[in-house]
């Protein structure tokens, strides 16, 4: 939160200052965005993670299933914004920002929100140990991570940053307002 009061105060400096010299810009947006990520969305995501080991060369199978919770935030890296991104004309009542494009800020699998639901080992195998199943929760958390663009928290990210900075700078007296994305890097 100190980090957010923090941000909006620079950015009022900065558009206070729209109509004064153009180094107070740059000072002003200097200090803005060295302080701050914007969190626009958080999404909480349940997965199953399983798998069934049952190897034709050993006697027996085993299988494991968990169930997790995950917490990400998304939204903007105000570290990545630069002062040339951010664009006065008309007379101080147009401004263009061009926003990095947004990523996972925070990604939370905490410990009590994974419970083993199911575990079965038959035959001669031996149970999965603490090693097998901490490998077996990265891959999940690496596959919700893979996925998150398809839950489309990106796109609402976007959304949520483009509103915040369209009232943010509307309430500071400019009429017209773009907002734009980075292209994406590859």
């Amino acid at each position: 939160m100190k980090k957010l009061t923090t941000l909006l105060l620079f950015v009022s400096l900065f558009l206070c200052s729209c109509s004064n010299k153009k180094e107070q810009v740059e000072k002003a947006m200097d200090k803005a965005v060295a302080c701050a990520e914007l969190g626009t969305v958080e999404y909480t995501v349940t997965k199953l993670i399983m798998t069934n080991d049952n190897e034709f060369y050993k006697l027996g199978d085993r299988k494991i299933i968990f169930s997790c919770r995950t917490t990400m935030k998304a939204g903007i890296d105000l570290a990545e914004f630069k002062k040339e991104d951010a664009v006065i004309s008309d007379r101080g009542k147009t401004v263009t920002i061009n926003l990095p494009q947004p990523k996972i800020l925070l990604f939370n699998m905490a410990a009590e929100d994974i419970k083993m639901e199911y575990s079965k080992v038959t035959g001669l195998r031996t149970s999965f140990n603490t090693e097998e199943r901490n490998d077996l929760l990265k891959q999940g958390e690496k596959a919700i991570l893979d996925d998150a663009a398809n839950l489309g928290i990106y796109d609402d990210a976007k959304e949520n940053a483009t509103e915040f900075f369209k009232a943010l700078l509307a309430h500071s007296g400019f009429e017209n307002i773009n907002v734009c994305f980075k292209e994406a890097q590859k």
